[in-house]
C-alpha cells in the first residue's frame, strides 16, 4: 500500500501516464527474452538408433511480444489501470529442452528394450510458451494526499504439453497416439523492491526446468501406454 505526499494531481497523473507509455513495452520484453536465450534460436534435434524426434521450422526469431489490450479507468479521484505485454518465445526453445531431455531419459528408462525391436517416432505438437507480463493497480486522491495499489505479474499460458507418437515395425505402423501433461508453468509475482526484469529472467529458468520435468513425465506416460501393446 502506497501513502504519499503529493499536492499536484496533474504530476502524479503523468507520472502514471508515462508509466504506461515506458514500461513492459513489447520491445524491452523481447530484449530479456534475448539476453536470456540468446537473439536468434534453432531447432536443433538429435536422434538416436530407435527414437526420432520430428519439430516444425518456427524460424529463428527468439520471442515475439505484442501489447495486451490497454485498461484504464480515470475518474476525478480514481484511476485503476492493467496493461502489459503477451510473449510468445521460439517453440524451438522448449523442443530444444524436450530433444536433450527425452533422448537420455528414455535410455535410463530402457525405453529401447520395452519397444521389442520397433522404432518410436515422437512429434511436438504443443508446448507452453507463452507468458504475459501484467501491471495492475488502481489509486485513490484524497485532498493532499493520495493511496494506492500496484501488482506486477508474469502469467504463463494454461496450454498444456501434447506429444505425438508413431510407433513402427519395418516402417509400418503398429500405433498411434497423444500423451498429455498438464502445465507445470505457475504465475510468479514481482515483490516489492525486487527488479521485474530479473523476476521474469527467474521464471524463464523455472520454465526451462519445467519443461524438461514435463518431457520426463511424457516418457513415463508412454511407456505406461505402449506396454500393453509391445507386452501383450
Amino acid at each position: 500500500m502506497i501513502k504519499l505526499s503529493s499536492g499536484l494531481f496533474a504530476a502524479v497523473s503523468l507520472y502514471i501516464i508515462v508509466v504506461f507509455t515506458s514500461c513492459l513495452t513489447p520491445r524491452k520484453i523481447d530484449k530479456w527474452t534475448a539476453a536470456h536465450y540468446g537473439t536468434t534460436v534453432n531447432t536443433r534435434i538429435k536422434n538416436n538408433d530407435y527414437i526420432t524426434i520430428k519439430a516444425s521450422n518456427t524460424g529463428d526469431i527468439v520471442s515475439v511480444s505484442e501489447k495486451r489490450k490497454f485498461k484504464l479507468i480515470p475518474a476525478l479521484i480514481y484511476w485503476q489501470w492493467e496493461y502489459g505485454t503477451n510473449t510468445k518465445i521460439n517453440q524451438a526453445v522448449p523442443t530444444n529442452y524436450f530433444n536433450t531431455t527425452v533422448l537420455p531419459y528414455a535410455n535410463i528408462k530402457k525405453l529401447k528394450d520395452k519397444l521389442n525391436g520397433q522404432k518410436l517416432e515422437l512429434s511436438v505438437n504443443n508446448v507452453p510458451a507463452v507468458f504475459s507480463v501484467v501491471d495492475k493497480g488502481w489509486v485513490v486522491y484524497l485532498l493532499l494526499w493520495y493511496v494506492g495499489n500496484e501488482h506486477i505479474y508474469i502469467d504463463p499460458e494454461k496450454q498444456d504439453m501434447e506429444i505425438g507418437y508413431r510407433l513402427l515395425k519395418d516402417n509400418v505402423e503398429t500405433k498411434k497416439g497423444t500423451i498429455t501433461v498438464a502445465n507445470r508453468n505457475k504465475a510468479v509475482e514481482v515483490k516489492v523492491f525486487h527488479s521485474t526484469k530479473k523476476t521474469y529472467w527467474a521464471c524463464l529458468d523455472q520454465y526451462n526446468a519445467n519443461i524438461q520435468a514435463m518431457s520426463k513425465e511424457a516418457i513415463d506416460k508412454l511407456i505406461i501406454e505402449i506396454s500393453s501393446q509391445v507386452n501383450p
